[in-house]
C-alpha cells in the first residue's frame, strides 16, 4: 500500500487520497462550490474517464490518478489549458526523471513515441465570477504484463531506467500543476506555445476532419495562440478547436 503522508503541496494545499473512487474528477467537482485549491488522489478508479465519454483503463496503484480543482476568474478563458497541462507533466517527467521522447498529441494525450502513457481531462463549472476548473491526470506507471488497452500504451516502468516513487512522481506533478495554472492565469496559453511546438505529436501528420458538412483532408501545422489546432487543407487554415470530428490517417 503508497503512503501519502509524507506528501508535500505548495502553499499547503488542502488534498484528500481514496482507496477507490468512480473518478478523481468526479470526486471534485460533487465538493461545494469554493475557492479554495483542491486535490484528490486515488489508489483506485472504477469508472476512470477521459475524453468524449471514453473509459480511463487502469489498475489499483498502478497509476497516478489525480484532479486538481484550480480557481480561475470567469475572464479568464481555459482555451489551450490541457494542452498546458500536457507541457507541465512532460516538464517533470524532462527535468526529474530524464526521460526524452515525450510528445503531446492535441489536446490531451502524451505520448512516448508512438504510445500513450498518459491522459488529461479538464470540466469547468461557473458561479458568479469564478470557474471552477477540474484538471484530471492519469499517468500509466507500472501496469503490468497482464494490463489489456486497445490503445498502444507504454508505463514509466517500460521506458524509466529507475522507476519512479510514485508518492515522490505525485508531489512534483502536482505542485508544477500548481505553478502552471498560476503562469496560465497570468498569461494564457502564449506562455506555453513555444514549447508546444517542441512535443507537437501531430505536426506534419496527415489528418481527416469534417469541415463546412464534408470530409477534408489536411496536414497538422501546429496550434494557435489559443491553443487551436491549425490544419493546412489545400490553401485553407483551418482552426479546430475540438478533437471529435479529427482522425489521424
Amino acid at each position: 500500500m503508497v503512503d501519502y503522508s509524507a506528501l508535500e503541496l505548495l502553499n499547503g494545499v488542502d488534498y484528500s487520497i481514496l482507496e477507490s473512487t468512480t473518478s478523481t474528477n468526479d470526486y471534485l467537482t460533487t465538493l461545494p462550490f469554493s475557492k479554495d485549491i483542491k486535490v484528490c488522489i486515488a489508489r483506485e478508479q472504477t469508472a476512470g474517464k477521459g475524453q468524449y465519454q471514453r473509459i480511463w483503463l487502469s489498475k489499483k496503484d498502478s497509476s497516478v490518478l489525480l484532479s486538481l480543482r484550480y480557481p480561475f476568474p470567469t475572464k479568464i478563458a481555459l482555451n489551450g489549458l490541457s494542452l498546458a497541462m500536457g507541457l507541465s507533466v512532460i516538464d517533470v517527467l524532462e527535468r526529474a526523471y530524464h526521460l526524452d521522447h515525450l510528445k503531446l498529441k492535441w489536446p490531451n494525450d502524451i505520448y512516448f513515441k508512438d504510445q500513450k502513457l498518459a491522459g488529461i481531462l479538464i470540466e469547468n463549472s461557473v458561479q458568479n465570477d469564478q470557474q471552477s476548473v477540474v484538471i484530471g491526470l492519469g499517468l500509466n506507471h507500472q501496469l503490468g504484463t497482464d494490463f489489456e488497452c486497445d490503445t498502444p500504451w507504454t508505463d514509466l516502468s517500460n521506458i524509466c531506467s529507475t522507476l519512479p516513487n510514485l508518492v515522490d512522481l505525485h508531489e512534483k506533478l502536482i505542485n508544477n500543476f500548481l505553478k502552471s495554472c498560476q503562469r496560465f492565469e497570468q498569461h494564457g496559453f502564449s506562455a506555453f506555445q513555444a514549447q508546444w511546438h517542441q512535443h507537437d505529436y501531430l505536426l506534419g501528420k496527415q489528418l481527416e476532419l469534417n469541415y463546412q458538412d464534408k470530409k477534408t483532408i489536411g496536414t497538422a501545422n501546429g496550434v494557435n495562440a489559443h491553443g487551436a489546432l491549425i490544419i493546412k487543407s489545400n490553401n485553407t487554415l483551418i482552426e479546430a478547436y475540438s478533437s471529435e470530428q479529427i482522425r489521424l490517417i
